[in-house]
């Protein structure tokens, strides 16, 4: 486990989760209208990362930001978004990974997959195995995804075609990996989660796999045992309702074979990272990431 937060953003940060965006997540019906209230609070959640530079682009037809950083060392990632398959975008997440990009040296697409209710599943994976086909046909890369992008990063393992490598290495911040979410972690982290209202947890999901059977490990990728595992970091946040997926995806990845790393942080609401520059914690477990990927980079 990692040191509790230390710096004063870090105190605000958890009472604006549960006092503001938990209610937002909760009472706001339309998954449209959330998407431009987390865009648009962007500026407020992160500071702008100097010594990146940003582009539009598009890799094997998805569209997404390209993020460039001074001095890189050459290693390329692929940076998979969070948001209940429903929400999150390139905006809502390009600083913070800009952050990522930075601290690791790593050339990073961060994608623009497509997202439900307009294109549920399995849109977000097709675009997560394009995006990935285009980047492996040049060389290794390495994948990051947090919450539902971590859930396509892990199903992505399922659905790796014939001749495709696996990634070079994995980063998975508070991944969703059981997608059956009468399994009961949001019963056991009812009084522990800041973030994520378990009603609006079920829309989103249901939205996503509208019908599709949940078992479908290219869904829930813990349904199956995995075929590859590369090296993986996991942090997650102490109590929060996807710590369980963390663990349990933590064992499934080492029975696989891979090395595996996890790192909880207490005191801190689900994908903290999302506050890089405004908090010492975010900024602490970018740090640890950039040097994971950095000592995997090929």
């Amino acid at each position: 486990m990692t040191a509790a937060p230390t710096g004063p953003g870090d105190r605000i940060w958890p009472h604006y989760a549960a006092w503001v965006q938990r209610p937002v997540l909760a009472l706001t019906p339309s998954q449209k209208l959330l998407r431009g209230i987390f865009d648009g609070t962007t500026f407020l959640l992160a500071k702008r990362c100097a010594g990146v530079t940003a582009m539009r682009s598009r890799v094997g037809g998805v569209p997404g930001l390209r993020l460039t950083p001074e001095n890189g060392t050459g290693g390329r990632l692929l940076y998979l978004h969070g948001g209940g398959f429903t929400i999150g975008s390139s905006t809502s997440h390009r600083h913070m990974v800009a952050h990522i990009a930075r601290a690791a040296g790593c050339t990073t697409f961060l994608s623009d997959y497509r997202r439900a209710p307009e294109y549920p599943f399995p849109a977000a994976l097709d675009d997560t195995r394009a995006a990935y086909a285009a980047m492996a046909a040049d060389g290794p890369v390495m994948i990051a995804g947090d919450s539902a992008g971590g859930a396509l990063a892990l199903s992505l393992l399922h659905a790796l075609g014939p001749g495709t490598p696996p990634p070079a290495a994995l980063v998975l911040l508070s991944p969703v990996a059981d997608l059956d979410l009468d399994q009961g972690s949001f019963q056991r982290s009812t009084d522990t989660e800041l973030l994520i209202p378990e009603s609006w947890a079920r829309r989103a999901v249901a939205a996503y796999l509208d019908g599709h059977d949940p078992a479908d490990p290219l869904a829930s990728p813990l349904a199956a045992p995995f075929p590859c595992a590369p090296p993986t970091l996991i942090q997650y946040a102490t109590g929060e309702a996807l710590e369980p997926d963390s663990l349990h995806t933590a064992d499934a990845l080492r029975a696989a074979g891979g090395p595996v790393t996890v790192e909880a942080t207490p005191g801190v609401a689900h994908v903290w990272h999302l506050h890089a520059g405004r908090s010492h914690a975010a900024d602490t477990a970018i740090a640890r990431i950039g040097a994971f990927l950095r000592e995997h980079t090929p």
